[in-house]
């Protein structure tokens, strides 16, 4: 076999520390892999003022405020703020030219001539109709100061997109077999060339979007393209960053690339100043924090996913007795632990989940009786094992009438497989990676063992596809747009997009990194009341948005017993603190929402070799 395709999560097309490894992610974000790698049955899981800016006012969580289904951003207003000091980048390597100095109030800011094409709601004018999107700045007119930073001028706001190269996006392009232009850039505001790239093509319908609904200051985000080359190590991808930073001189890069690597590039370019969007998933705080301003993701930290994953286990789990065993007269027993998690050396976040995890149930008394570890995560079936380990691990549980097991993220499937041919259903409750609550995830277990699956995670339900924001979005900026793009990856984009917009906007015109960090610290911690909005805002240190989540369970007779995970609550979104009372399956409904929660796929023409894997 010759070909590896990768499945990748709606929401995030971009490799991460935490999806990217299954082996490859991202929107293109992070990953369900199906991937033939080597061996033909070897199937992988890809893994106007100076000073003045729209401020958020923090507010802290408050569980008996009522609904709200606008989402953050809708209580953003226009207001002054202390003007920044004259000064360098902090984290920068002093690249770029700094922050210019405060200046007199400029004139002109008002909401009339409207040049944005604003939207009203019962919590005011928005700039779009997605409830994460800023509130109404209609018009904007004065001195925006120019070249306030690197990449920034009175004109044009550059943005580089660093796509994956050498790749195919086989089902969800209007030409399948198209390949991607490795190692070429592209300037997505000259005329398109014949036939380009599905991604380009995509990208140039949100720049005109983005471009024409968010408040910018006059000033056009003016996108770039780069297609990594086929290489892949982290001399190669700061190769990268290097000639990316002197070609392109970029204010901001956001990354959708698969690669094992791609920390070395967003820190490369970190240290030059830029500032890196990545719709990552499964890396630790320290990382985002190494570059204050610098670095920002959609997606939890590793320690964030782990607080709401232990806060529900010891919630709803621990100190009660088993509820959802499919063994014969466990119900009513007391719990007794078992621990699963992978030994994979390529994918150490996976062992620091699962370390922090221990540490922090074992406060609230969950301690395991058995332990069991799989050889390598995010593979339907890899042949480089047998399946032994598997069998090993089952026989031992089982033995040690072990009713409820703690499974910290890892996607795998002989486990199930050998629990069902043994007649052994016990409690499985997961931590959700982009991977695991996948629909076609869930299809690939023993789906009587699988019945009893539980995950954790911070995925958001999934509206009808045409009634999604983002495919509205985009089928407002090209009627005629291609329906698979615009579902797929047309979505699997959209939010990295979102909060660079975002970004730029709550800046204000005296746009750096500084007064970006400045809004989005600004934003309210407040609780989202949609399934469908996820609560987005930003703590003291903390530099990603996603802080809430979600439970789920899997049904193995939905969809005309295709299976799917339905959704506790209709997909009602908790904080780590907030989830109700109760045990693991108080207040499930038989006829729980199912969540259509997906991946797309990318085919990557020469897979690693067998020494590489």
């Amino acid at each position: 076999m010759t070909a590896a395709v990768q499945a990748v999560p709606a929401h995030q097309t971009a490799a991460s520390q935490w999806g990217r490894k299954y082996p490859p992610l991202a929107a293109l974000a992070i990953a369900l892999a199906i991937a033939m790698v080597v061996l033909p049955s070897s199937l992988n899981l890809p893994q106007s003022n100076p000073s003045t800016t729209l401020e958020f006012a923090p507010v802290p969580p408050d569980e008996d405020t009522p609904p709200d289904n606008t989402g953050n951003l809708s209580s953003l207003g226009l207001a002054t703020s202390e003007g920044l000091e004259e000064g360098g980048l902090p984290g920068g390597d002093g690249e770029g030219p700094g922050l210019p100095p405060p200046d007199e109030l400029p004139g002109g800011i008002g909401k009339s001539p409207s040049t944005k094409r604003c939207v009203d709601t019962d919590r005011g004018p928005r700039q779009t109709e997605d409830p994460l999107a800023p509130p109404c700045v209609a018009h904007f007119e004065g001195d925006n100061f120019g070249a306030t930073y690197q990449g920034v001028t009175g004109e044009e706001v550059r943005v580089l997109f660093y796509l994956q190269g050498f790749t195919r996006h086989v089902n969800h392009c209007e030409n399948a077999n198209q390949v991607t232009p490795d190692g070429k850039y592209f300037d997505l505001a000259e005329p398109p060339e014949p036939n380009e790239h599905c991604l380009l093509r995509i990208l140039r319908t949100w720049q005109q979007y983005f471009n024409e609904r968010f408040q910018t200051y006059n000033r056009f985000v003016h996108f770039y393209a780069y297609y990594s080359g086929q290489g892949s190590s982290a001399e190669e991808r700061k190769a990268d960053a290097a000639e990316n930073f002197d070609k392109v001189r970029p204010f901001s890069v956001v990354t959708f690339a698969v690669d094992d690597h791609l920390d070395a590039y967003m820190e490369s370019m970190a240290r030059r100043g830029v500032v890196v969007f990545d719709a990552v998933t499964g890396r630790k705080a320290e990382f985002f924090q190494r570059f204050p301003s610098l670095i920002w993701g959609y997606y939890p930290s590793l320690e964030q996913s782990v607080k709401m994953y232990t806060a529900f286990l010891c919630k709803r789990v621990a100190g009660q007795p088993v509820v959802d065993s499919g063994s014969p007269g466990v119900n009513g027993q007391e719990r007794k632990y078992g621990l699963i998690y992978t030994s994979d050396a390529g994918k150490p976040e996976l062992r620091y989940f699962k370390d922090l995890v221990v540490e922090q149930v074992a406060r609230c008394g969950i301690e395991f009786s058995a332990e069991g570890t799989f050889p390598s995560a995010g593979y339907f079936q890899d042949n480089r094992y047998p399946p032994t380990y598997a069998e090993t691990l089952a026989a031992d549980f089982q033995s040690k009438d072990i009713t409820t097991i703690i499974w910290p993220g890892g996607y795998e499937t002989q486990i199930s497989k050998s629990m069902g041919r043994r007649a052994y259903y016990p409690e499985i409750i997961l931590a959700g990676d982009l991977i695991l609550e996948l629909e076609v995830s869930g299809t690939f277990q023993d789906q009587e063992v699988w019945r009893h699956a539980w995950v954790v995670t911070n995925v958001v339900a999934q509206l009808e596809q045409t009634q999604r924001p983002c495919y509205i979005a985009f089928r407002e900026a090209d009627p005629n747009a291609n329906h698979d793009e615009a579902r797929s990856l047309g979505c699997d984009i959209y939010a990295s997009i979102r909060q660079v917009f975002t970004g730029i906007q709550v800046a204000g015109p005296r746009l750096n990194p500084e007064t970006v960090d400045q809004g989005f610290h600004a934003i309210p911690a407040i609780k989202s009341e949609s399934p469908y909005v996820p609560a987005c805002f930003y703590e003291p240190g903390d530099y990603t948005c996603i802080k809430d989540g979600i439970l789920e369970t899997w049904d193995p007779s939905a969809n005309d017993n295709q299976g799917c995970y339905r959704m506790f609550d209709g997909g009602l979104r908790y904080f780590a603190a907030a989830w109700p009372e109760g045990n693991l399956n108080t207040g499930v409904q038989a006829d729980d929402p199912c969540n259509a929660y997906d991946g797309t796929f990318v085919l990557n023409p020469a897979p690693p070799s067998p020494n590489n894997l």
